[in-house]
This record gives structure tokens, C-alpha cells and sequence, in this order.
């Protein structure tokens, strides 16, 4: 039945102006790509840092348990169950693991999903949130990169990650010594399941030529970088609140929008030295956990540091 939904798509977008169908493809690779990062760093860095905190929370967690699942069922994309799906060419490119559940959708959920509970008094906002959430989901499956249980199991990790953002916030509270717990905890069962994913056997078919259907390394390297997501947001999390504990009240227009540009900054500058050093690392899972983990570690603490360190100076001067 699922494949059956995907072929109505299918004819649909193949009879799409070509308008529509980028337009799709817009709403997959901004919504539920570069936007899922800039959303929770905005709001941490500008806006309401304990909000931020919980959008981060439950993004980090989500897209861990996420991956995991998908390395556990080992469940194949659309266009390798059935030779009839024939996915756009453009989002072949950011479907480079198995199909279930969705990480795209997943990862808008949590984002734009956790956005629309900390601001759900804004009932525009929230709205909105909700309705780029669906959209995501929606051109996972007109795409043909997707089923629709994948999209829909995305969306129930992400409440289950936000589900869990809140008991570590309210556990947590202002607790130096719960925060290390949690700490602690997390990066122990992320190192776990690391090791689980990368001692797994995996199944691995061929197609009538001889062809491998598809290489499970590549979901082994998803997974280590989300789990390089998990620590290296956590281990910042830790000694950002330590040494740095930077505060978003009482700032002022000028001072929001310095913060937003020196985080943009610093995220495409921290993204591109995580990529210089993990290229120098021969094993592909090891090099993706070390790209995401200096990645995120930059952002959630050196980016802090840096704008602090611009507005003590301006005081001083």
C-alpha cells in the first residue's frame, strides 16, 4: 500500500511544473536540512537560552535514536523494494542511508517541532512550525525517498526526543552536579550503541547484475555522526554552563543581531575546520563522529566565548 502511495506521487510530480516540484525540493533541503541547525542556535544564542537549550536537547537525542533504529531494522529506500519508484534526482543525494524512519522529518520535527512547544502561546508561530513539519514530511514522499510510515515514526521520535528534553531540563534545573549525570549517562549509552552499530552484521543483497543494493557503511557513518551531534553538543553544554554561562537577558536589538551573525559565522567557520580535520582520519565512521563532534563542540561553546568577548570589550571601551 505504501508503494502504491509513492507511484500516485510519483505521477503527480512527474506531471508537476518544474516550479513545483523545486519548490518541494526547496522545503527538503532548507526545512528539513541547513534550518534544523540555524533554528536551536539562534534561539540559544539570541533569544532564550534555556528555550534554545531544550530546542538542542531534543534534536541531539531525536536524531540518535533516529539513526540507531535505522541501523537496526536495516530497512531498504522505496526505489530498492520496488524497481517502479523512481525518486527525483535531486534528493537522491541527501538519501544516503536505509529508509526507516525518517531523519529529515525527524530532524524538522524536533526543530521547528520543539520551537512551535516552547513558543505555543504564539499560536501563529506554533502554526507555522507545525505546517513546515508537514510540509518536510509530505516531500519526503512526493519525492519518492520515503514511505509514509517513515515519515510518520520520524515524527513520533521527535515528540518522544522533546518528551525526554523536558525531564532533563526539569531534572537537571540549575543542578551543576545532575547536569554531569546526565552528562555522564548519555554519552555512555551513545558509546554503546556506537559500538553495537559498528560490530553489527548487516544485511547485505545484490541486484540481478551482481551489484551491491546498497553499502550498509554509510548508515554506520550516519550514526557515529549523530553521535558526534549527541557529544559534542553535551560535552559544550557541560563546560559552556562551567566556564562561560553567557545569558540571553535583558539584550538589546543591536546585541541579537551581532550574536546571530558572529553564531552564522562561526557555524560555516567551525563546520569547515571540523571537515579539514576528520578528512585527515583513514576510517569513515571514526572521521564522521569527529566532524560532527568539533562541529557542534565550536558552536555550543567557542561561539559563546567569542560574541562574550566582543560585548565585555565594547563595555570596556
Amino acid at each position: 500500500m505504501d508503494i502504491e502511495y509513492l507511484l500516485i506521487l510519483q505521477e503527480l510530480r512527474e506531471r508537476a511544473p518544474e516550479w513545483f516540484n523545486c519548490t518541494v525540493q526547496f522545503i527538503t533541503d532548507a526545512a528539513g536540512g541547513l534550518f534544523i541547525i540555524l533554528i536551536p542556535m539562534i534561539v540559544f544564542f539570541c533569544i532564550d537560552k534555556k528555550k534554545g537549550e531544550f530546542i538542542w536537547i531534543s534534536l541531539s537525542v531525536s536524531s540518535v535514536i533516529n539513526v540507531f533504529i535505522k541501523n537496526l531494522l536495516c530497512v531498504y529506500r522505496p526505489w530498492i523494494r520496488s524497481d517502479l519508484i523512481k525518486p527525483a534526482a535531486d534528493a537522491i543525494e541527501g538519501a544516503g542511508d536505509y529508509s526507516f524512519p525518517s531523519s529529515h522529518t525527524q530532524g524538522s520535527a524536533s526543530s521547528f517541532g520543539s520551537l512551535a512547544y516552547v513558543y505555543r502561546k504564539k499560536k501563529l508561530l506554533s502554526v507555522i512550525c507545525v505546517c513546515i513539519v508537514l510540509a518536510v514530511a509530505f516531500s519526503r514522499n512526493y519525492l519518492g525517498v520515503h514511505t509514509p510510515q517513515d515519515v510518520l515514526t520520524g515524527m513520533i521520535i521527535a515528540v518522544a526526543g522533546m518528551i525526554l528534553a523536558h525531564n532533563i531540563q526539569k531534572t537537571v534545573g540549575d543542578s551543576e552536579k545532575k547536569r554531569f549525570v546526565v552528562y555522564l549517562i548519555s554519552v555512555v549509552i551513545t558509546a554503546a550503541a556506537l559500538i553495537y552499530v559498528t560490530m553489527k552484521k548487516y544485511p547485505v543483497d545484490y541486484d540481478a547484475m551482481g551489484n551491491i543494493l546498497y553499502d550498509p557503511s554509510k548508515s554506520v557513518s550516519s550514526f557515529a555522526a549523530k553521535a558526534g551531534l549527541m557529544t559534542g553538543f553535551l560535552t559544550a553544554w557541560i563546560l559552556e554552563e562551567k566556564y562561560i554561562d553567557f545569558t540571553t537577558d535583558d539584550l538589546g536589538i543591536m546585541q541579537r543581531i551581532m550574536r546571530a551573525a558572529v553564531g552564522i559565522v562561526l557555524f560555516f567557520a567551525s563546520a569547515l575546520l571540523a571537515s579539514i580535520v576528520s578528512s585527515i582520519i583513514p576510517i569513515t565512521w571514526l572521521a564522521a563522529f569527529a566532524q560532527n563532534s568539533i562541529m557542534y563542540f565550536c558552536i555550543i561553546f567557542f561561539v559563546p566565548l567569542v560574541f562574550t568577548k566582543i560585548e565585555s570589550f565594547s563595555r570596556g571601551r
